[in-house]
């Protein structure tokens, strides 16, 4: 898109701004496997972040200081993401054309698929098929509302970080994904580039091929793959075929829901129904922990059915193959184990740092493993590789 963005950088920082966590890690992408040289997280009180929007600004960007201090982080470029109801994947079909036109003709295909002002909105598209008959191609869309954009880079910004890459974070949960099931780390994602650092939203830019090859994984190429993000406030769901994302949604059911559950059955502080949400059963009735974890995680079900549904009837897929669950959710009681029962399918707790070297006193107290699945979306932003500046 722009001269200085051509060249690769060899280490780059993700920020992960969580509704409950902010998490800072940093990639040194010089070695034969990726490794962690820094890293920090810290918990936000529940009145932050709620429902993704942010209520306490300094708190928020305080908290992303402290983490970066802790870790240590050098003055560098960093990649962050977005997500919500203003971030828009969908593939579309239009008439087939070269990419350059493509790029002209994008908003005028976007106005028929997105629920906002044109004006309002920065775009970016990959080609997945160049023909799928009739003279038509099919395209990847992201759109993202500018105000988000920009609001996240701004953010960055006043925490005293030079926003590079604002990324969308199912496209760095696919990055941490595709780390462990193919031996290239090529991002899908080169989803609005610099848009954050230049503060134009404007530009649009088709996906640099050398950077967003698609990655056809051996093992599992055929299967339908759900990845689920489930964090605080939000579950996003993303689903992937042979490294191409097919289906992208954000739920409002989070882990926030089930903690307030555990404390209003249980009759428990806010602490302590945290503690029930990562694992800790102690001291607490175990089958009416199960019983609520089945219940609330039912309301993902129900989220998500209609759209299963609808690419049924499309032809898109017959159905999830496998699901893979990270974030926080992760380590809810019984929720990968009810997931896997209520699809009749395969579920497993993501491992991203399987993919990783790293020194485990980085982390601390902390069990490597433990943290694993919460750290997908901060290391798919330091997979980008970034560029160099």
């Amino acid at each position: 898109m722009f001269g200085f963005l051509k060249k690769k950088r060899k280490s780059l920082t993700g920020i992960d701004i969580g509704s409950n966590v902010i998490k800072v890690l940093r990639l040194e992408m010089s070695e034969e496997r990726p490794v962690i040289t820094h890293f920090s997280m810290k918990d936000l009180p529940p009145e932050a972040i709620v429902d993704g929007e942010i209520m306490d600004r300094e708190l928020v960007i305080q908290t992303i200081q402290d983490c970066a201090a802790e870790a240590d982080i050098p003055d560098e470029p960093v990649a962050s993401a977005v997500a919500g109801r203003a971030v828009i994947v969908k593939k579309i079909v239009m008439d087939k054309m070269s990419e350059e036109d493509a790029r002209e003709a994008i908003y005028w295909e976007a106005e028929q698929h997105v629920p906002f002002d044109i004006d309002d909105i920065s775009l970016d598209f990959q080609v997945l098929q160049d023909d799928v008959g009739a003279d038509q191609m099919e395209l990847m869309l992201v759109a993202a509302k500018k105000d988000m954009i920009l609001g996240q880079a701004e953010l960055i910004r006043d925490a005293g970080f030079f926003p590079l890459v604002i990324d969308v974070a199912s496209f760095a949960n696919q990055n941490s994904w595709e780390l462990l099931s193919s031996d290239s780390l090529a991002s899908v994602a080169d989803v609005m580039e610099s848009v954050a650092a230049e503060g134009d939203g404007d530009d649009i830019d088709g996906f640099e091929s050398e950077e967003s090859e698609m990655v056809d994984q051996e093992e599992g190429s055929d299967q339908f793959i759900a990845l689920m993000d489930v964090g605080g406030g939000v579950t996003n769901v993303h689903i992937i075929k042979g490294g191409v994302p097919i289906f992208t949604k954000d739920l409002p059911i989070g882990v926030a829901h089930f903690t307030e559950e555990f404390q209003k059955q249980l009759g428990l502080t806010w602490d302590t129904a945290q503690q029930v949400g990562r694992g800790n059963l102690e001291d607490v009735d175990k089958d009416l922990v199960l019983d609520i974890v089945r219940t609330v995680g039912s309301e993902i079900y129900k989220g998500l059915e209609p759209s299963l549904s609808y690419l049924k009837t499309a032809g898109e897929a017959d159905g999830i193959d496998r699901i893979v669950v990270s974030g926080g959710g992760a380590h809810l009681p019984g929720l990968t184990a009810y997931l896997s029962e209520i699809y009749s399918v395969p579920s497993e707790t993501a491992d991203p740092l399987a993919g990783l070297d790293f020194d485990p006193d980085l982390f601390g107290s902390d069990d490597p493993a433990h943290l694993s699945p919460l750290l997908t979306v901060c290391i798919g932003l330091a997979l980008r590789e970034g560029v160099n500046s």
